[in-house]
């Protein structure tokens, strides 16, 4: 997915005092320079390249550049066209949410989940962003998530939760004691990324261009997205926050119950797109300027932004995105907030907990945790 061969990863160091986190440091070395590659080219053939370059969230780029290019040309794209790229993000992020959560808590248990996370993935794949496909596509995720024990209604609020988290299901089994013993760890007040953001960073891309992308910030504020911050209104997302800290907060327990809720919610939500319904956040786009144009994709780690702008010939002159990524793993966002004021011992246990919640975070590279003692504080 990179412009030029890179090791591209997350580094995040914690100094530790008396039990305490007293230095957070956050570098990323994420993939630079695939703006380039579609300046001087044609826009379709720019969407042609865009699933080649991203392993991860393809299809949220390819909605993204679609709707920006479509809006910089002065038109919106026509309904099926939308619909289909609507219905191929949410495939794509409850299969990446679910994938995520199964690699990073199943352990030893995760062969016997295979098939049904197997079944779901294939089932998923089917929404190619082309055409929508028939609705036994939608039958398959739903006997996916079931076999997985994620039945409906399951996540609608704290009685029904805690009522699954009891049962004998597969995925309860795998959240029940981490999230019974570990639910507030990380807590931090939530501070959402939303649509009434999208203007001012449209403009920040268009006048600041990659420094922008790369270290984001809107007047002071370094929001969070992705589930939980989609969630952050949800009736058990608001009482799993309830207590932990001043305004909304949440910690580690309802990071991954927002992934669940959204998993759970994606087969009634592919089923609204075959009756012509999409959300309304999901895929925007408005345009900046003459010939260029902002769009906003909700995919699997957040709202992910593209800016393009067209040549009087209709190429690409530029192209600037925005990934959730930066706006999560900013060296001044939610995880550093989060892991600022924890009690820690600088072992291996804690730094497995630790390791837990910047997975949560759900970086779209590979990450390390380092955990030292701060002799000098």
């Amino acid at each position: 997915m990179n412009a030029a061969p890179r090791d591209d990863r997350i580094e995040v160091s914690l100094a530790v005092t008396a039990n305490r986190v007293v230095a957070v440091m956050i570098s990323a070395r994420r993939p630079v320079g695939i703006g380039r590659l579609a300046e001087g080219r044609d826009g379709d053939a720019v969407a042609a390249l865009l699933p080649r370059l991203f392993a991860l969230c393809g299809r949220a780029h390819s909605a993204a550049f679609a709707a920006a290019c479509a809006m910089a040309r002065g038109v919106v794209l026509p309904e099926p066209t939308m619909l289909a790229h609507g219905a191929a993000v949410l495939a794509e992020r409850m299969s990446e949410l679910l994938r995520g959560t199964l690699v990073a808590l199943a352990g030893p248990a995760l062969p016997s989940l295979a098939p049904a996370l197997r079944q779901i993935s294939e089932a998923a794949r089917r929404f190619d962003g082309a055409a929508l496909p028939d609705a036994a596509a939608i039958d398959a995720i739903e006997a996916g998530l079931v076999a997985l024990g994620l039945p409906r209604h399951c996540l609608d609020d704290l009685a029904s939760y805690q009522h699954w988290l009891v049962t004998n299901g597969p995925l309860a089994a795998l959240h029940a004691a981490l999230l019974t013993s570990d639910a507030a760890f990380g807590a931090v007040a939530i501070d959402a990324l939303a649509a009434r953001d999208d203007a001012a960073i449209g403009a920040a891309l268009r006048q600041q261009g990659a420094p922008f992308a790369a270290r984001p910030q809107l007047d002071g504020r370094v929001p969070e997205t992705g589930a939980l911050a989609r969630q952050a209104a949800h009736p058990l997302i608001k009482q799993l926050g309830a207590g932990l800290g001043a305004g909304l907060s949440a910690g580690l327990g309802a990071r991954l119950v927002a992934r669940l809720i959204e998993i759970r919610a994606t087969p009634d939500q592919l089923r609204a797109v075959l009756r012509g319904e999409l959300p309304s956040d999901l895929v925007t786009a408005a345009p900046l300027a003459a010939n260029d144009a902002i769009a906003a994709v909700e995919g699997a780690r957040g709202r992910l932004h593209h800016l393009v702008a067209l040549d009087p010939h209709g190429r690409v002159s530029q192209l600037e995105m925005l990934a959730p990524t930066e706006w999560n793993f900013h060296p001044q966002g939610a995880l550093c907030r989060a892991l600022s004021a924890l009690q820690l011992r600088a072992d291996g246990a804690d730094q497995q907990r630790v390791e837990r919640l910047v997975a949560a975070f759900d970086p779209c590279v590979a990450f390390c945790v380092k955990l030292t003692e701060a002799t000098d504080a």
